[in-house]
């Protein structure tokens, strides 16, 4: 009786953390989504700081240009890192059509979820459903064979 060869699992914690965010499954792919927006979010919000306190750029004006910065690296770290995919075009177009979906269903639904709990609470129901919707969206995008 054969038996079935499997890769040696890491020994100790941060062996399997590694095995845990590295693995080719769906929630290591999951967690390596979350790693790259958190990534995203830091590059955005220090971006805008910066434009903001040392810079001396309008507030308006910092968060636009941090945003698009931090959009990049976000297009690029969910290339090679989350989806190990390489970029192209047509995958950036498809990763900012996500957005502008997610971005637009995100107002959509604060707008719905302040009538019901309140201008301050409104995003946090709004981000739990527009997360993994945005996920979908932007795996479908580097997967998807219309997108190679």
């Amino acid at each position: 009786m054969e038996q079935k060869q499997t890769a040696p699992k890491s020994e100790g914690l941060i062996g399997r953390v590694r095995d845990l965010v590295m693995g080719s499954g769906r929630l290591s792919e999951i967690i390596r989504f979350g790693i790259t927006g958190t990534i995203a979010t830091a590059i955005q919000y220090g971006l805008y700081v910066v434009f903001v306190d040392a810079v001396g750029l309008a507030a308006t004006v910092s968060t636009i240009v941090s945003y698009v910065l931090s959009f990049v690296c976000n297009f690029f770290l969910s290339s090679y890192f989350t989806f190990n995919s390489k970029p192209n075009t047509k995958k950036g177009l498809g990763f900012a059509c996500s957005h502008l979906v997610n971005m637009g269903l995100q107002v959509g639904l604060v707008a719905v979820f302040q009538l019901i709990v309140g201008k301050t609470l409104a995003l946090l129901p709004a981000m739990a459903i527009c997360i993994p919707i945005n996920y979908l969206l932007v795996r479908f995008v580097f997967s998807s064979k219309y997108f190679k």
